[in-house]
């Protein structure tokens, strides 16, 4: 994982989430549907954009060799959770290739196997049901998943509290209200912690003039 994917699976979500409504851009997060087939799965990299066709895994096997090393998965699989999309094989030779992770929105199977792999995986479904090798689908293009749209080269952030995604172009303003973001939070943890409100921890750390 590069030094910014790790700093990004530090600043998590949350507080990634928060900064994008700060700078104006409220409805990044993807729907809560979509989620990490394990609670301590954490992703965060540029998108490698993929739509895929209900069952048709074709784009996505095609994106696994093309995709950039560094770089998350994003499928568009239609929201369809009776057939999958990805599974064991498929994460192996993803992160095989150093890939940061893979979003599906969509079904995958073979969970113990990607668990066991250690790569994070983010999916709406789990379904044992394959899919087909019809050559229909696209990739390296504008989708849209869990109803937020994604274009390639926009940044996905992914752990157990869900899934935002930052636009390139707004990628370092984001990121320095993050770390502001995550710089208070950690001012206020040990204030509350100690007992104090939040209005008195609050006024500690922002001491009036």
């Amino acid at each position: 994982m590069s030094e910014s994917a790790e700093a990004w699976c530090r600043l998590g979500s949350a507080n990634t989430s928060d900064a994008l409504r700060a700078v104006g851009l409220a409805f990044q997060a993807v729907e809560a549907g979509i989620r990490p087939l394990a609670p301590a799965m954490r992703l965060a990299g540029p998108a490698y954009t993929v739509r895929c066709y209900p069952g048709a895994t074709w784009a996505l096997e095609k994106a696994l060799d093309l995709a950039p090393p560094g770089s998350v998965l994003v499928v568009d699989g239609g929201g369809v959770t009776d057939v999958i999309l990805m599974g064991g094989l498929m994460s192996t030779r993803a992160q095989a290739r150093g890939l940061a992770g893979a979003v599906v929105d969509g079904a995958v199977r073979d969970v113990d196997d990607i668990v066991a792999l250690g790569f994070p995986v983010f999916s709406r479904g789990v379904c044992p049901r394959a899919g087909t090798f019809a050559e229909i689908g696209e990739w390296a293009t504008t989708i849209c998943c869990g109803r937020v749209p994604v274009r390639p080269g926009d940044w996905v952030v992914g752990d157990s509290s869900g899934l935002v995604v930052v636009p390139a172009e707004r990628l370092s303003e984001v990121r320095e209200k993050t770390e502001a973001i995550h710089r208070r939070e950690a001012a206020l943890t040990p204030l509350l912690l100690a007992g104090k409100s939040f209005a008195e921890a609050l006024a500690a750390i922002n001491p009036a003039p």
